[in-house]
């Protein structure tokens, strides 16, 4: 069993959100709302800083400086809010504990950057179901891309048609595609 963290296993929109206008307003730009927040998540953090300067209007040819500028904040914010106002779906334990019992292995597969993901799951006491965890820097690609996937399977010693992953996006989808 693959896994995709965020909006999968636990609902992290709302504090990303904390922590994407906190970088924004100490950049001296306007908040956005948690639905806003909510519709970019799912490159990794850096996609989502760049596309909440995009919405506060930074102009195309100063995008890679302020995303640049803007990330160490960000990393910064985004640690001090982990873990504090996301919460794991219904049921999200209950499902890790039986298939644990079952004995099957399970990876966490996420764009999010290791020390985020690690800090979220043990807010929540989800990082001891995870055999490996494969996150957004952990290899030079993401998803969609199937290295990751691949990867994972790999090290467990599966083989793709003998897995799933579990997602709750098209870039999931994409990524189990083309993963086989």
């Amino acid at each position: 069993y693959l896994f995709d963290l965020d909006g999968t296993l636990i609902d992290t929109a709302p504090e990303i959100a904390d922590a994407t206008n906190d970088t924004l307003r100490r950049m001296g730009h306007p908040a956005v709302s948690d639905e806003q927040v909510r519709g970019w998540i799912g490159e990794g953090a850096r996609a989502l800083v760049r596309k909440a300067l995009v919405s506060a209007g930074v102009p195309p040819g100063l995008l890679d400086s302020e995303t640049a500028r803007a990330w160490h904040g960000f990393e910064l914010d985004y640690a001090a809010r982990c873990g504090t106002r996301s919460q794991p779906y219904p049921g999200v334990h209950a499902a890790l504990d039986r298939i644990a019992a079952a004995g099957m292995p399970m990876a966490l597969v996420t764009n999010k950057e290791a020390a985020f993901s690690h800090r979220v799951l043990v807010a929540h006491g989800l990082s001891e179901y995870f055999d490996m965890l494969v996150c957004g820097d952990s290899l030079p690609v993401r998803k969609p891309d199937p290295g990751m996937v691949l990867h994972a399977l790999s090290t467990l010693g599966r083989e793709a048609e003998h897995a799933v992953l579990v997602g709750d996006s098209a870039i999931d989808v994409r990524t189990a595609r083309a993963a086989g």
